[in-house]
């Protein structure tokens, strides 16, 4: 059964939010949790377990206008781990949260369990920390696309330049450099800057220019072109 069937469905399953913390920007670690008021315990999803903690999220309302929602979480403190990830992880400002639905039949261990049966995940980054006392800290988010400085496309359209990185070749080694190559081409055949072929691999550099593709991956073939060939000027 998928989710949306049972979505529909005249009787379905409880709903479950699934959270998870990414503290990695602050040194931290991946946090799993599950609203507490409404479990008695830790839940298996998809290998992962989550536990239980209070936890309150609100505010993912849309505007007529188009207005990105910016919710609100509250986390327990009760116990003192809100306050403890706030000591640890630096508030946790520019940490991430993730957060998935599902329904309590596709957990783990139950009869139709299904890790690929679930709403989102909708992802938020922490902005700013607006409350905190002894029962809980509540936080200010931020979708992952309303950021400042944030563009979309993510990068520059340019219609005749490939900007992806190509792989390099390490004269000390006698080999290729694939580590922070972008461009797939692993072929055995060199070419330099003005896409003629070479034998000396030291001189295997692109041209970034469309015929760099085809020279390389053959005419007729897809071209990972790293540019925007189509685009088109408007006046």
């Amino acid at each position: 059964m998928s989710v949306q069937s049972e979505a529909q469905s005249l009787s379905p399953s409880a709903i479950i939010s699934l959270f998870t913390i990414d503290a990695s920007p602050m040194g931290g670690p991946l946090m799993y949790f599950v609203q507490g008021s409404e479990n008695d315990g830790p839940v298996v999803y998809n290998s992962v377990e989550y536990q239980p903690v209070d936890v309150q999220f609100e505010g993912l309302e849309t505007s007529g206008a188009g207005a990105l929602p910016q919710p609100k979480i509250r986390i327990s403190n009760v116990d003192g781990m809100a306050q403890a990830l706030v000591s640890t992880y630096g508030e946790l400002l520019g940490c991430t949260l993730y957060r998935v639905r599902t329904y309590k039949r596709f957990l783990d261990h139950q009869p139709d369990a299904d890790p690929e049966a679930f709403y989102g995940p909708d992802i938020f980054r922490f902005e700013r920390k607006t409350s905190e006392n002894g029962v809980f800290i509540e936080w200010d988010l931020s979708a992952s696309i309303d950021q400042e400085g944030k563009m979309l496309p993510g990068r520059t359209v340019i219609r005749n330049t490939c900007l992806w990185r190509y792989r390099y070749f390490n004269t000390l080694t006698g080999t290729f450099d694939y580590s922070k190559a972008q461009c797939p081409y692993t072929g055995g055949r060199y070419f330099d800057i003005n896409d003629a072929e070479v034998s000396d691999p030291s001189k295997d550099v692109p041209s970034r220019r469309l015929n760099c593709c085809r020279t390389r991956f053959g005419r007729g073939n897809p071209l990972p072109f790293g540019g925007f060939p189509g685009v088109q000027r408007i006046s």
